[in-house]
């Protein structure tokens, strides 16, 4: 208990709020809070994942988060859910980081977990990524450093999630 209440009075104290990324206008029937709210409690969730097993917690970065909401809202518009894109230039995950960037770093290591549901449960999310291997590796894995995650809630209420995880050298 002490464990998760340290983590949380920091992610309090150290957190720069979602709400301060800018949002990709979601659906009218959604509201930029609800979508903030969702990203929100996902990185909670993950981080109190990393801060259980002694890990740094992840800290958000708000280019991947623009990145992850971009891709969540056009596998909804361009009906597929895949880690590989349809649209030239942004096949992978990491072809969308470095056109977000907008320059080459050193060295990156970019990882993406993906999630899809017919309705809105932020809970259930957080449970499909630790019960996979390969998603739960993503969010424990030690050279991580930063996090984006993006939400879209489409007009029918089909919830999709992209967590976009970061290591890099400048």
């Amino acid at each position: 208990m002490t464990k998760l209440s340290l983590y949380l009075a920091s992610m309090l104290l150290g957190s720069n709020f979602s709400a301060t990324t800018p949002m990709i206008q979601p659906p009218a029937h959604v509201s930029q809070i609800q979508v903030a709210a969702a990203e929100t409690q996902l990185l909670d969730s993950l981080n109190a994942e990393r801060w259980d097993r002694g890990l740094s917690i992840l800290s958000e970065n708000p280019l991947l988060v623009e990145v992850a909401r971009a891709h969540s809202r056009e596998m909804y518009e361009k009906s597929y859910f895949d880690h590989v894109s349809p649209t030239p230039g942004l096949k992978t995950p990491m072809a969308r980081y470095l056109k977000a960037l907008g320059s080459t770093p050193a060295w990156a290591c970019v990882g993406e977990n993906l999630f899809y549901c017919s309705i809105v449960d932020v809970e259930r999310g957080h449970l499909a990524f630790m019960k996979s291997p390969r998603h739960r590796e993503n969010i424990l894995n030690p050279r991580f450093e930063q996090v984006g995650i993006g939400v879209y809630i489409s007009p029918d209420g089909q919830f999709f999630v992209t967590q976009v995880f970061l290591a890099q050298v400048d």
